[in-house]
Order: structure tokens, then sequence, then C-alpha cells
């Protein structure tokens, strides 16, 4: 793995720090809040005890010096630095469990759009996740928030060339799709049940013109409503679930 963006990872919240200890990551130390009923933790106690994590307890207030004025939950971690995977390690992954879903994300720049991504994109199953080195936000706390910890089960590729990288796709024999508004043809009235990469575009400029002509189709969200666009996040959670559903429950 490569591109390590910092020594440590600071990670805030139950959830996300629950996610750490259940994954590969090395978890140094965790930070609890006196203050914390530990009946309301007892799950993240057993997996600390578990993990043999050493434990130190300090006031609530005391918590932000470690990770900021955030809404904590009365738990903060110190995690080994996000890796994020070489481009080759992600080809390898290609077709190891039938057929292959990489997630595309076009410059998503909000944190909370991309931790709500990760979200969805981990639970409908998707192999990797990729987001391009110039113009997209990085793997940070909030984003590890917002994911619900998702992002310490997902592989992420952060290459340096997007081209290059979708070159690359179909050279290992997926399709590539790129989502854009307003396309005469659907995600409903689409195949996507063979090895697929989807693109989707940032929130402002949707998929960049040199992207999408590197695609090999685009689709669509169909709607009827007077509002002709969604929310990032939202778009993309509900093409990963029709992946899902063709692929599992047709």
């Amino acid at each position: 793995m490569e591109k390590e963006d910092l020594k440590e990872f600071v990670v805030y919240g139950r959830q996300p720090v629950i996610e750490a200890l259940r994954s590969e990551y090395h978890v140094h130390k965790i930070l609890l809040a006196r203050e914390t009923d530990k009946k309301t933790i007892q799950y993240l106690l057993n997996q600390i005890e578990k993990k043999d994590v050493p434990v130190q307890y300090l006031k609530k207030a005391e918590l932000q010096r470690h990770c900021g004025p955030v809404h904590h939950q009365g738990v903060v971690a110190y995690i080994e630095a996000f890796k994020y995977w070489s481009e080759t390690e992600i080809l390898k992954k290609i077709g190891l469990a039938g057929p292959s879903f990489i997630l595309i994300l076009d410059q998503i720049q909000d944190p909370q759009n991309l931790g709500a991504i990760f979200r969805s994109a981990e639970i409908a199953g998707v192999d990797a996740v990729i987001i391009p080195d110039k113009g997209s936000a990085a793997i940070t706390a909030i984003v590890a928030k917002t994911s619900a910890g998702a992002i310490f089960h997902c592989p992420v590729c952060r290459p340096g060339d997007l081209a290059v990288t979708l070159q690359q796709l179909k050279q290992a024999g997926l399709r590539l799709y790129a989502l854009v508004a307003h396309q005469q043809k659907t995600i409903f009235e689409s195949d996507l049940t063979h090895p697929l990469a989807l693109v989707i575009g940032s929130e402002g400029r949707g998929v960049r013109k040199n992207i999408e002509r590197l695609c090999d189709d685009t689709l669509s969200i169909p709607g009827i409503g007077k509002i002709d666009s969604l929310n990032a996040s939202v778009s993309t959670a509900i093409v990963l679930f029709e992946v899902l559903r063709q692929r599992r429950y047709t």
C-alpha cells in the first residue's frame, strides 16, 4: 500500500472507532470521557479489550484538544495512518469475487458527501473506491465520522492521473459508466450485472468532459419532480443499490 497522508490518524465518534477496532488497522490508543456511562459503550469496551488497546480517561472537554471542536461522543482514537491502495493492488482485486464493481469519484470535494458515499459503497459491496489525487477531498476524520467507519473496510486508491487509471480498468475488462443528468438511458434500463466501473462527478460540475469521453456509456437517474438534480451522495447511493438489486435480487 502507498501514499500515507499522516504518521497517525485521529478519529472520533463511537461508530468510527468501533469500525477501526474491527478492521485490520492498528489502533495505538483510545481516549474516553470519564463522564460516559460505561453501560452505553459496553460493545466498544469489549472491542478495546479484545484488541488490547491502551485506554486513557479524560474529562470530556479535554478530548477537544485531541480532535478539535467536534461532536466526539466521548471517544477519540489514535490510529495508524490511513493507507491508500496502489493502482496495481486494485487491479489485482478485479474478478476475484465475482463481477467487479469499482466506484470512481471525479473530484468530490465535500468531505461529508465523501463520507456518506463511502458508507453506501461499503454496504452495497463496492470492491474499491477511486478518488483522484488532485481536486478531491482526502480521507480525514470528518470523512471517517460521516462514513460511520466504513473507510476502514473499503480499499481506496488515489491515482495521480485518473484518465490513465480508467484506461487500465478498461484493459482489465470493466465497462465504464458515467452518471450524467438528463441522459436518455437510465440506470433502470441498463444491464449492471457485468464487471463495471461507475464514475460519479463533483457536486457542481458533474463528471468532467475528458473523463466522460473515456467512458463506454452515460446513465442517468430518472425523476418526475420539479427539481432536476440530486445531492452527489444521494445519487450515488441510488445507483449503488440498483447494481446490488440487479446482481443479487432479480
